[in-house]
């Protein structure tokens, strides 16, 4: 049997699944493990090497064939060398400059479980929006959209962009190098300031007076609270300025939204939804980020697509 293991790489969380050799999750799914991200560097290669050996036994006891490992980190991050360039963020400072796929062999031997590394076997690094825009082309709402803008909002602002379902890194200047927006400038600092929990907490410690999580901010709008609608409405007040000369430039089909955000898109989105219905732009938010990130491992690894 053969399978892929993917890795959708956080700073606080690490989801996990094995996918088949058609590109279905395995029965067990998506599993979530701690990152472990501000260990030594032993600590970190450990964690990675016990997330790929518990994957590996939760499958059946019998010989099976790892074609490929795909992991999808956030940035900054050499992809095609798979070595992490993060410093002074407060995650992974331990593996900075380490070639992963080397290190992580050594921790993770060809035979484990009855599980054979086949002559094949690869590894692949991508970034974790890029993977999730792939999944998304593949597998999600993007796939019937000529032309997509997606954003994944959470610890910072992750963007990618896609033309009939091929990731464009800003080769024909209609969007930013990379397909990276977190830089541009916004307000008074960046967009990656303010479309963030950084950005929702600033908003929520001016009017409550101490900075509250989206979590927190959820609970309160579905019981009402109107300081906290206020809060939304803000944020999606910078949503919808932020993301208006990006609609204007790149002229998307649809626009997906992921990252732990999204989920309270209800309460932020309605400014950003007008913008977009004038715009003729259909606004699709995942379900789940990560399963997407993970099946984006999958098609770039098998499909080569």
């Amino acid at each position: 049997m053969k399978i892929y293991l993917m890795l959708d790489v956080g700073g606080t969380n690490i989801k996990a699944a094995v996918l088949s050799e058609d590109g279905g999750l395995w029965e067990n799914g998506i599993i979530s493990f701690d990152a472990k991200s501000k260990g030594s560097r032993e600590e970190i290669f450990q964690n990675f090497a016990g997330i790929l050996d518990a994957l590996v036994e939760k499958l059946p006891e019998k010989e099976i064939q790892i074609e490929g490992i795909g992991m999808a980190f956030p940035g900054p991050f050499d992809y095609e060398q798979g070595i992490s360039l993060m410093r002074g963020l407060d995650k992974y400072d331990a593996i900075y400059g380490i070639s992963i796929a080397k290190e992580l062999r050594s921790y993770f031997p060809a035979v484990r479980h009855g599980a054979l590394l086949s002559a094949a076997e690869r590894f692949l690094f991508l970034h974790d929006v890029e993977a999730f825009a792939v999944g998304e082309s593949y597998y999600g709402s993007g796939r019937d959209c000529a032309k997509v803008m997606y954003l994944c909002m959470g610890t910072g602002a992750g963007s990618a962009f896609t033309r009939d379902r091929k990731i464009l890194k800003g080769e024909d200047g209609t969007v930013p190098a990379n397909g990276w927006i977190f830089e541009t400038p916004f307000l008074e600092s960046t967009i990656d300031d303010h479309l963030s929990v950084r950005g929702l907490a600033a908003l929520s410690k001016r009017a409550f007076g101490e900075a509250k999580s989206g979590k927190e901010l959820y609970r309160l709008c579905e019981k009402q609270d109107q300081t906290a609608l206020a809060v939304y409405r803000e944020f999606g007040s910078w949503l919808k300025a932020a993301m208006l000369p990006f609609l204007h430039t790149f002229k998307p089909d649809g626009f997906v939204l992921g990252g732990q955000l999204s989920k309270s898109f209800c309460y932020y989105g309605e400014a950003f939804q007008e913008a977009c219905e004038k715009s003729g732009v259909e606004i699709y938010l995942t379900q789940d980020t990560s399963r997407r990130a993970l099946e984006g491992l999958y098609v770039r690894m098998v499909k080569r697509w």
